[in-house]
């Protein structure tokens, strides 16, 4: 009896011990899945004292483009009538744009402002990828006197906030699309939206009878590489709009529609405040007016 008590107790002893050990697993899997769930970061700039950041910047045409504009109804009446190539001068500006962006390379470069406090000063230039003979055509020529020199200029806070609120819209949707980033703390899942991109501009003779805009960037993920905590961004943006263009020197409109598609996934080291990768495409469709069919690779490339 004496030893069946004995092994009585130790069995319990044993059950007990087992018990407590599965219990303790269960809650310190439980604790740390719910820690690594809920981890939150906060994205900012960092620029080393008297350094700079930079980019190779990419917006490069990809696949075959078209585009296609009215300029014939539209300048019917103020075009000289010895001007007997309307239909071509829009597709000729065009392609001797992309032409002239296409020999281009551009170098983003962020800096600590001299000027403010806690801003980077954001200045993207273009540099010749070779050297061609000056054109004679008037068009030509001014295409690549504008691929020269400072692209754009502008400036966030170091929190991520647009600083240069002065800017054209254009710049403002570079600008925010490379370089903007939350200021509030997040975790994964968590959504933001760019409030300083807007890509479809439209005046008067317009008349929009439908529209569509989405614009939603997520924190997918965390991750460690090494000693670096990384931030994954994904960019999801829309904006479309259909309806009538007015022709302001004829009395007739044309049903016409356009739209901007642009996705993204980018990474971010906290610990070194900048991008590690950033990889993009932006996709442009119009009809009507205006035809007209585009995808552009956008990228960032930290040059050492």
């Amino acid at each position: 009896m004496k030893h069946k008590r004995i092994f009585r107790v130790l069995t319990v002893v044993t059950l007990v011990g087992l018990l407590s050990f599965t219990c303790s697993n269960k809650i310190y899997s439980k604790k740390e899945t719910k820690t690594s769930k809920d981890k939150t970061i906060k994205m900012k700039w960092i620029i080393p004292t008297n350094k700079s950041i930079k980019y190779e910047t990419v917006m490069n045409v990809i696949g075959n483009s078209t585009f296609e504009m009215d300029f014939g109804k539209l300048f019917n009446k103020i075009i000289d009538s010895a001007l007997t190539d309307k239909e071509n001068l829009g597709k000729d500006f065009f392609n001797k744009l992309q032409k002239s962006f296409s020999n281009t390379n551009l170098l983003t470069i962020l800096s600590n402002s001299s000027d403010f406090d806690n801003v980077v000063d954001i200045k993207m230039i273009t540099k010749e990828k070779k050297k061609e003979k000056k054109d004679t055509n008037e068009i030509s020529s001014i295409m690549q006197s504008m691929m020269k020199g400072v692209m754009l200029r502008g400036s966030v806070y170091k929190t991520g906030k647009l600083h240069s609120f002065w800017l054209k819209s254009s710049q403002k949707n570079l600008l925010s699309l490379f370089f903007e980033l939350p200021e509030k703390e997040l975790k994964i899942g968590d959504t933001w939206t760019l409030n300083n991109v807007n890509f479809i501009a439209n005046d008067q003779n317009f008349i929009c009878k439908k529209a569509n805009k989405k614009n939603i960037v997520t924190l997918t993920d965390i991750k460690k590489d090494g000693d670096e905590t990384i931030a994954v961004i994904d960019y999801d943006i829309l904006e479309y709009v259909s309806g009538d263009f007015n022709n302001p020197f004829a009395k007739e409109s044309t049903k016409t529609s356009m739209e901007f598609i642009y996705k993204a996934n980018a990474k971010f080291s906290i610990e070194e405040g900048k991008w590690v990768s950033y990889n993009g495409i932006m996709s442009f469709n119009a009809s009507g007016f205006m035809i007209s069919k585009q995808k552009k690779k956008f990228a960032l490339i930290e040059q050492k």
